[in-house]
């Protein structure tokens, strides 16, 4: 093919990936744990039907690395039971052109393993990333999006009428909720600090749960604020049926518990790493005020993700504070100064902050991997 043919295929409108493959073959590798959903599936299956490129699945990993490293291209989702066997993977895709890794989960591991393939050929696809020097890391806020899907678009949670009854200007009986979850340092940490601190009438808290026991939400009386009754036993491990829905029991938006309490107390999964879940999710769905039990400069990342904080309404100083314990006890003790405030005087500083982060989560980007997967090749 000549030089001014080459020229005119681009200029007539045909991206550059369409002329690399059309004069070589493009090995793309594809290593994808669970549903990644029909958007990803049909574009792999475009992929597919070109016979400009071949596809290979996990049990072709080998067949995969003896291709041409030029020319191989890599997506692979990690699985987070299994750090070594993601690390050992990654080693043997260093030689590729290009390495997509994605995960909506994160952790100390994933983040440890992050840093340690911070290559220029490597993409990272994470809800958060430590500093890199080489890689380049977009945010991941699929998790975020798995919590807020149902409730944004599905009929039989739009008729549940969530957001009426949580309606933020609304003044309820309780200062604050904490639900603890399963016991971890910092949970514990809070349930003695809130217990020994706070007059009891002040809060609602849940009892922490063991780690391994498999809780079941009949165990709830059918009564309890910390107990939606539309939640049902599920067979599998910490799984509700919920409005036709089978869905993880932490995703399920605690109605009844917001009603009876004005702000929140949110333990997060992980004490070690900023990674929003939706516990935090759930009060900026409901549009309240809350204070974080996590990593330092877990507020500070919220708002590089876009959402507003509580500053012109408590000392959020606690964000700041290296050390775990008085981190903790700064936030705890911002949340009990609430108690008393008057409420017209507090409504007016939070109403614009909440209804900002409501209508944040509307605009979180979606589809971002088949997107970064797309502009990559593109680029190429």
């Amino acid at each position: 093919m000549g030089v001014h043919h080459v020229h005119g295929c681009l200029h007539s409108g045909r991206t550059l990936l369409a002329y690399i493959i059309a004069v070589m073959p493009l090995h793309f590798l594809q290593v994808h744990h669970g549903d990644p959903g029909p958007t990803y599936r049909d574009y792999m299956a475009s992929l597919a039907n070109d016979p400009r490129v071949r596809m290979y699945g996990q049990a072709d990993i080998a067949r995969f690395l003896e291709q041409k490293a030029e020319d191989s291209i890599a997506s692979v989702h990690l699985e987070q039971s299994d750090i070594p066997a993601n690390g050992t993977l990654l080693a043997q895709l260093h030689r590729c052109r290009r390495v997509i890794v994605h995960s909506r989960d994160y952790a100390k591991a994933i983040e440890e393993l992050i840093s340690e393939h911070d290559l220029p050929n490597f993409e990272w696809h994470t809800p958060n990333a430590p500093p890199l020097r080489h890689a380049r890391h977009t945010v991941n806020q699929e998790y975020l999006l798995h919590m807020i899907n149902p409730y944004f678009n599905e009929a039989a949670f739009l008729a549940h009428g969530w957001q009426e009854r949580l309606r933020p200007d609304r003044e309820r009986d309780h200062t604050f909720e904490v639900m603890l979850g399963f016991r971890k340092t910092h949970r514990d940490f809070c349930q003695q600090w809130v217990t020994e601190h706070v007059p009891s009438e002040h809060y609602l808290m849940s009892e922490p749960w063991t780690p391994g026991v498999d809780y079941r939400v009949d165990q709830f009386p059918s009564d309890s604020v910390f107990r939606e009754p539309e939640m049902q036993s599920d067979p599998a491990y910490y799984t509700v049926k919920y409005l036709g829905k089978s869905m993880w029991q932490s995703m399920v938006l605690p109605i009844r518990l917001y009603e009876r309490t004005q702000h929140s107390v949110v333990c997060e999964t992980w004490s070690d790493v900023n990674f929003p879940t939706e516990k935090t999710i759930k009060p900026i769905m409901a549009q309240r005020l809350f204070v974080v039990l996590s990593h330092q400069g877990y507020m500070a990342y919220l708002r590089r993700l876009g959402f507003q904080t509580f500053g012109d309404i408590i000392d959020e100083s606690y964000d700041a504070e290296p050390d775990d314990t008085r981190r903790w006890t700064m936030a705890l003790e911002q949340m009990r100064s609430l108690i008393g405030r008057p409420w017209p005087e507090l409504r007016a500083k939070l109403q614009p902050v909440v209804a900002h982060n409501l209508q944040h989560l509307h605009t979180l980007p979606k589809e971002v991997l088949v997107t970064r997967i797309r502009e990559t090749l593109a680029g190429l």
